[in-house]
């Protein structure tokens, strides 16, 4: 009985046992995702609270004769590579050979994976200017020691998931002996041509394979202008047309960047000066009346009609199920590129969102020194001085924020003068508050009747305008910037009120 005991609690012991470290197995599982490089998969396992990342190669691959001996030269070679943006990794050996590594500790995954999963990223302030950087620093080190990449891939550069720094893992160069249309199955796009034509690996296979990628870096956001020829040049098919190193590259990349910030600053200059010669013209003394226009009515939103009835009116029985099916697909076609749309454009207006907000604060900041009651009233000369101090400074801060937000140039043009536009004319509003005589006042307007009105130019009309009158210009001329000074400087633009029987002239400063 006690021997029947002890067997009952030995085998419950042994199930709960089996059924713990089952339910361990199954939570590993669950914390492990592949993704598929050019040489095997690339996966991570949560263990003890780290991640621990591995290889595992293809079959088809880690088959080939040289292979293991491959795998260990690169890991010896890699050892003399110190850069931050190289990730090494130990062999893992058994019995046929090499069949998978295990990569340094840390949370890595491609940077196609990073983008996919967060998109906002490309809006960061310096995320495209880091990841070229930090792909020209590691492949300029590599070259130095005759190693190349081959291939830069979206899905064979992985970056580090918290700051999004860029890491390169095995490297094609050491591979050559593999067939190439084999093991860049998926990517051929992304690696030279010469490649596939047998023809050795040399410094400008990573020329054509860094243009690809730069291409598909910008496609979310549009390859900028100043890129264009660089990336095409890159891209060329034939190997002695393109750039002959990467840091030759990296040259013309940085050159186009500083021309897009001296255009920036220009067009910003410019689109100050004409701000500030409207504000001058606006500022001037005008009679005439203003005309109002009725608004025209907006039509109807797009969104509030049914969207492509066109394409189902007018079936008829005759109509076949293969032409609705492909009419079918082709919305669904059309469904995917509007939501691809979508996301452009928030990527875009949460830039432009940024732009602004910064730019305008920055802005009312810099143009409050200058446009003031305080400043208008001074030297002339000191007056120009800030003016032009405060064109320089607005330029540097929108060539400054359009430098962090990478938007294109044309655009944050735009939005700075529309942002400048609309201060200049809040400080012209309250200004004229404080100014004398620079928009007639509703008075001015009045009609009057009697005998003043036979003076009016109309002759026929019993009312007429009050009239202008000039004084000479040797009246006297207080001393001082009072309100009266100002008055008396500018006597002849201001006119007389008739109705004021103790002084005509003083309704232009009673406020």
């Amino acid at each position: 009985m006690r021997f029947f005991s002890f067997y009952v609690y030995f085998c419950i012991k042994n199930l709960f046992k089996m059924n713990y470290e089952e339910l361990l197995e199954t939570r590993d599982v669950r914390k492990t995702t592949k993704v598929r490089l050019p040489y095997g998969y690339f996966y991570k396992r949560l263990i003890d609270g780290k991640y621990s990342n591995f290889v595992e190669f293809h079959d088809e691959v880690s088959d080939a004769i040289t292979f293991s001996s491959s795998v260990k030269a690169e890991y010896e070679a890699l050892a003399d590579i110190h850069q931050k943006q190289q990730l090494h990794f130990t062999p893992n050996e058994g019995d046929d050979g090499v069949y998978a590594i295990a990569v340094e500790v840390g949370n890595y995954v491609t940077i196609e994976q990073q983008l996919n999963e967060n998109p906002s990223m490309v809006a960061k302030g310096d995320f495209m200017t880091s990841t070229l950087r930090d792909l020209f620093d590691i492949t300029t080190e590599l070259h130095a020691h005759d190693i190349y990449h081959v291939c830069f891939a979206p899905s064979n550069i992985l970056t580090r998931k918290n700051d999004g720094s860029v890491r390169l893992l095995m490297h094609g160069s050491f591979y050559q002996h593999i067939d190439p249309e084999m093991l860049y199955e998926g990517v051929e796009s992304y690696v030279a041509p010469e490649i596939f034509e047998g023809q050795p690996v040399t410094a400008t296979a990573d020329v054509y394979s860094l243009g690809c990628f730069i291409d598909w870096l910008y496609r979310s956001s549009g390859l900028p202008m100043e890129l264009k020829p660089i990336v095409k040049k890159a891209m060329e098919l034939d190997p002695a047309q393109r750039y002959p190193s990467v840091e030759a590259l990296r040259q013309a990349v940085n050159k186009a960047r500083t021309m897009r910030h001296a255009v920036l600053y220009g067009g910003s200059a410019l689109a100050i000066a004409l701000c500030i010669v409207g504000l001058f013209f606006y500022m001037l003394p005008s009679t005439e009346p203003i005309e109002f226009v009725k608004p025209v009515q907006e039509p109807i939103p797009e969104d509030m009609l049914e969207d492509n009835m066109d394409e189902y009116l007018g079936i008829g029985a005759d109509m076949d199920s293969a032409t609705i099916a492909d009419i079918v697909e082709q919305n669904k076609l059309r469904d995917t590129i509007s939501a691809d749309d979508r996301v452009m454009k928030q990527y875009n207006a949460k830039a432009e969102a940024i732009f602004r907000k910064q730019f305008t604060k920055a802005a009312e900041a810099i143009i409050s020194k200058v446009y003031n009651v305080e400043s208008m009233n001074g030297e002339q000369t000191v007056f120009a001085a800030k003016t032009r101090q405060m064109t320089e400074d607005l330029a540097k801060k929108q060539e400054e924020l359009a430098g962090l937000t990478d938007l294109s140039s044309d655009r944050t043009q735009a939005i700075a003068s529309e942002i400048i536009e609309n201060i200049t004319r809040k400080k012209m509003e309250a200004m004229d508050k404080d100014y004398i005589g620079l928009k007639p006042r509703a008075e001015e307007k009045k009609p009057v009747t009697g005998s003043s009105s036979t003076s009016s130019s109309t002759g026929s009309s019993s009312t007429s305008t009050v009239p202008r009158t000039t004084t000479s210009s040797t009246t006297s001329k207080p001393a001082g910037n009072s309100k009266t000074s100002i008055y008396d400087r500018n006597r002849d633009s201001y006119g007389r009120d008739p109705f004021d029987p103790v002084d005509p002239d003083n309704h232009k400063i009673k406020r």
